[in-house]
This record gives structure tokens, sequence and C-alpha cells, in this order.
């Protein structure tokens, strides 16, 4: 059995499409096989790894559009054992009706049920990079995950920003996933020797205590060079500080991860409706 994370953070710029690249890297190389679900329209995760446009038969627009089954969007990466299922939307009117589409929450759960049913989940781990925002893709990505990863910039505003992801998180646990879980807040982006950085983490213990990952991610410009690269730091630098964190990270998570019990796909899946 697969453990899906979905790695989620309403806001913007605390390194959720980094980390999913990089925890993928670290997964595989843990000799885990990962598929991403690159669930955001703006498809940085797609570019990220070099996935050019002309290469993508199909992604999460044909998959929640119905035209396609899910391992017809799966795409082998040409580096590690990690596939992705790209964001191919392109356009405003795409925009759009994947946000119409996306209403029906239950749609991604729904498709990766069918890839286990037929066989074909040969994956270790699924991540979810899931947008900057609230919205009905997140929702539908946290109905489908086992658990959720939250990548906390350190600093005081992106502390604030995870009490409507943790509210939202309980109130789906409690009714449309009781199985999801907190994987846990991964501070990020730490700068060594900064009065900020400190506060932040001094914080995010004191608040969520055993849900903070031990391992700490640093602020290192080498992962901003591996970007350019559309390669994963660890291809590019394996001795850089982040990469080692990664690979920590992914050690950490490898250790947490339950073992495998046998449960047959649910045969009756509902519309889920409540407001976010």
């Amino acid at each position: 059995m697969s453990r899906i994370i979905a790695i989620s953070n309403p806001k913007g710029g605390v390194g959720k499409t980094t980390t999913t690249i990089n925890l993928a890297a670290s997964l595989a190389i843990a000799e885990k096989n990962v598929l991403i679900i690159d669930l955001d329209p703006s498809g940085a995760v797609s570019s990220g790894v070099g996935l050019q446009r002309e290469n993508i038969r199909a992604g999460i627009f044909e998959l929640f559009s119905g035209a396609v089954r899910l391992w017809d969007t799966i795409h082998p990466l040409n580096f590690l054992s990690i596939d992705l299922i790209p964001s191919n939307v392109y356009t405003t009117e795409q925009d759009t009706r994947l946000a119409e589409m996306a209403k029906n929450r239950i749609r991604l759960k729904r498709q990766l049920n069918g890839l286990v049913s037929v066989g074909k989940m040969n994956y270790d781990y699924v991540l979810i990079d899931t947008p900057p925002m609230l919205n009905d893709l997140t929702i539908g990505a946290l109905l489908a995950a086992d658990s959720v990863l939250v990548p906390l910039q350190c600093g005081y505003f992106a502390l604030k920003a995870l009490d409507r992801l943790m509210e939202i998180v309980e109130r789906i646990k409690k009714s449309a996933n009781p199985t999801l879980e907190m994987e846990g807040i991964l501070l990020n982006f730490y700068e060594k020797g900064t009065r900020a950085s400190l506060k932040s983490a001094t914080l995010a213990w004191e608040i969520f205590d055993d849900l903070v990952f031990k391992t700490i991610i640093p602020k290192n410009a080498a992962v901003g060079y591996a970007a350019f690269q559309h390669k994963p730091l660890a291809l590019v630098d394996i001795t850089a500080p982040a990469s080692k964190a990664y690979l920590a990270l992914a050690e950490e998570i490898i250790r947490k991860t339950p073992e495998p019990a046998f449960l047959p796909p649910p045969e009756n899946q509902v519309e889920v409706h409540f407001a976010v």
C-alpha cells in the first residue's frame, strides 16, 4: 500500500514545491518508488523537473475531466525512480474549467482508488503538491491523502497562516477522511544565528510540539541553483547542507511510516460537500 502525502500550505513562498521535488528525490535515493502529482495549476513541479509542455501527453486537466484514466497521465522522469502526473493548465479558460471540475472533491480519491483496483499502484509514496490556497483542489488532495506535510517558512506571518489549514484538516478528519493524519510540520528556510528563525522555530515547537519534524531545512543558495538545472538538489550537489537535510527528512518519514495492511478499495464513494 502506498502512503499518500499532501504537501500543503495556503501561504505562498514557503518552499512547498521545492520540498515536493527534493523529498521525492531523497525517498527515491532511499530505494522507494515515488509518484508526484502536480496539483498546482501553476505547474511549478512539472517545470521544476524539466518536463516540457510538448512532451506532456495528458495531465491533471484530462484527469479531472474524465477524458483519460489516471495511469495514462503518468510520466516517468529521466532520473531516479520517480514518476509524475504533470500540471498542464496553460490558459485562463483551462484554469476556470479545472476549478469547476475540482468542485467534485472526491474525484482524485476515486482515481487513486482506481489505480489500486487494477494493480497499478506500484509506489511506496505518492506526493501531492497542492496550490498555495485552500481551494477545491487542495481539499480534494486532503480527502485523498493519508497525511499532510506542511512546509513552514521561518517567519511570523507563515506561522499565522497555519491556523486555517489546521482547522480544515481537523474538519476533514472528523467527517470525510477519518484516517487523515499530520505527517508533520517542516521548518524551512532556517537561517542559523538569526533571531527571526530561532523565534519561529521556538514558537512552532511550543505550539505544535511533536508534530514538528526533527529535521530542519536550512536556507541554502544551492537549492536555487539546482532549480535552474531542473533537478533535485541531491543530483546537483549531494554534499550541500540542504541536500543532507532532505535526505534526513526522507529517513524520518520512512521510519514513521506504518507497516502496510491490506484494505480492499471502497466500493461506494459519495460526493462530499462542505463549506471551506
